[in-house]
């Protein structure tokens, strides 16, 4: 395998989805504490905690018909300081069978000082396969005085349906000669969205979109909300957006949205987090 490469496949096998293959190639790790149950578990991770310049992470995932797979991260992922101009980047590319799940639950991405990052997601869904895929960025270490002090942040998320595009989301932050980045995020430091795709989430996001479309705007007493979301309805599912000023409320936040999953994954992926 390339330097940075990884895949994992998962089956439903004796009425149980089961990992049938795991592999990672340095600087890419992949740990995988639940191999077999309701729902498979796997963590990328890198050696030396996070990414240098020049580094690529490609991961391909296949989530089999009828099985169900959790991917996420131990912690965030930090992308450190580009001294030439060179770009670290990461791949995700994923299909997931018929009726199956696949969740994508990293922790968000932490640019350091002088970051080039890059991201790109493609998730292949057949008919009756369902999707949460969380995607979000901090401002760097701020206590550092980083805050938005990375010199490229881009990311775009595909997911098609047999060859039907069913979304496409990118954002890309560089500082511009009118505006710095810092200026644009205004006091927000965190900034997420989830995709929710298909039949076994789908009631769970028009949910989410109601309960989300009744929250006031401003706090009863006025007082400035620490935090703004926002859930736009889709066909078979929903696009929630969170800002916050600080991680935990976004966190925090999102564990109450994406409660559904619990049993869907057969157990809490926050519960040793937060």
């Amino acid at each position: 395998m390339a330097p940075g490469a990884g895949s994992i496949v998962v089956e439903r096998v004796a009425a149980a989805s089961t990992v049938v293959s795991a592999r990672a190639s340095a600087p890419l790790k992949v740990l995988v504490p639940r191999p077999r149950g309701p729902s498979v578990w796997a963590y990328a991770s890198t050696f030396g905690g996070g990414l240098l310049e020049d580094d690529a992470i490609t991961l391909d995932v296949r989530v089999g018909p009828g099985a169900a797979a959790l991917c996420a991260t131990q912690a965030s992922t930090k992308v450190y300081k580009s001294e030439h101009g060179g770009c670290s980047r990461q791949t995700l590319s994923a299909s997931v069978g018929e009726d199956a799940l696949f969740a994508v639950l990293p922790d968000p991405v932490c640019p350091f000082a002088g970051a080039v990052y890059q991201q790109r997601q493609r998730i292949e869904l057949a008919p009756g396969a369902s999707l949460v895929l969380v995607d979000g960025l901090v401002s760097g270490r701020a206590a550092r005085g980083e805050r938005y002090r990375f010199a490229s942040y881009r990311t775009l998320t595909e997911v098609v349906r047999e060859n039907q595009l069913l979304m496409l989301d990118a954002l890309t932050l560089e500082d511009l000669p009118e505006s710095s980045i810092a200026d644009r995020m205004g006091r927000f430091d965190v900034y997420t969205t989830a995709i929710l795709l298909g039949p076994r989430v789908e009631a769970a996001a028009a949910v989410l979109v109601e309960s989300i479309g009744r929250m006031p705007l401003r706090p009863p007493d006025q007082v400035r909300s620490r935090l703004l979301a926002t859930a736009s309805p889709r066909p078979g599912g929903a696009v929630l957006r969170v800002a916050g000023e600080e991680p935990e409320d976004v966190a925090a936040f999102l564990r109450a949205s994406l409660a559904f999953l619990v049993p869907l994954l057969g157990d809490d992926p926050w519960a040793r987090k937060w």
